[in-house]
């Protein structure tokens, strides 16, 4: 679904992206709890509670829900909205309730229209669709010959005996997995893991300053049952960090990473 905000403004709930009517490609990528939080509230106008939401949103997905997420979402969402000139978008009502703010202008918008036959056929009763014409004789296929029938066996055998071929080949020479090892990094309230195999001395500081670092450039905080995997790219920096990576991931009994923010950036200077 699509939506049009206070005339300018149009936000994707498939893709989670918010652009301004006049430009072509989205400027504003959601991540994909924003984006359920921001739906969900489109979709339930009025006042909610915050259990309603966290239950929605988060516990009926596999997530694990507490005031801390809800309320760095909601901070996140303000702060998209804030860019183009929108204040408030989600309103906070005493007694922990919360509330799209009824004051936007919210237009749904259909952008793949029925084709304007079946448009007319939809809204003239009096114009009915043509029933499909009856097959004439001219138009029927004729019946396979027993050479075609032969053709189409030899075919088939043929496409059979090729899939075996390909079977086969796969199985002996088929390769182990390499399997990405996590360790470990002690970081005080951050549960830290890296894809390095080693991480001590020098390295091991530089390392969590430099998490520390991207984390507060974020907005990440830490928080119970979330684990962080942080990766960059330039070891010795020359030149920044290099490619890097970052995760969010909460967890729970049953996953370690239950489901995971993923942050990546080609060359972050």
């Amino acid at each position: 679904m699509k939506y049009k905000i206070n005339g300018f403004l149009y936000y994707d709930a498939i893709d989670g992206t918010l652009k301004l009517e006049e430009q072509a490609a989205s400027d504003t990528q959601l991540s994909i709890t924003a984006n359920a939080l921001l739906f969900f509230l489109i979709q339930h106008p009025g006042v909610l509670t915050r259990d309603e939401v966290m239950t929605k949103v988060w516990d009926d997905n596999g997530l694990i829900s507490s005031n801390s997420n809800l309320n760095q979402y909601l901070s996140l969402l303000r702060k998209s909205f804030r860019s183009y000139g929108i204040e408030n978008v989600i309103v906070t009502i005493p007694r922990g309730r919360l509330e799209l703010n009824p004051g936007l202008d919210l237009e749904m918008v259909d952008d793949n229209p029925l084709h304007p036959l079946l448009q007319q056929a939809n809204t003239d009763p009096a114009v009915a669709p043509e029933p499909l014409a009856k097959e004439s004789k001219a138009a029927q296929l004729p019946p396979q010959t027993e050479q075609q029938e032969r053709n189409w066996m030899i075919a088939s055998a043929s496409l059979f005996i090729a899939a075996l071929v390909l079977l086969w080949t796969a199985i002996i020479t088929e390769r182990s997995l390499h399997v990405v090892g996590l360790t470990e990094v002690e970081s005080g309230l951050c549960e830290l893991f890296s894809p390095e195999l080693m991480i001590n001395g020098a390295m091991g500081e530089k390392y969590i300053k430099n998490f520390k670092a991207v984390r507060d450039k974020l907005g990440l905080s830490c928080a119970k049952d979330e684990r962080f995997i942080f990766y960059y790219g330039d070891k010795l920096q020359s030149n920044g960090l290099g490619r890097t990576y970052i995760a969010r991931c909460a967890k729970n009994e049953n996953n370690p990473y239950a489901y995971c923010d993923n942050y990546f950036y080609y060359s972050w200077k």
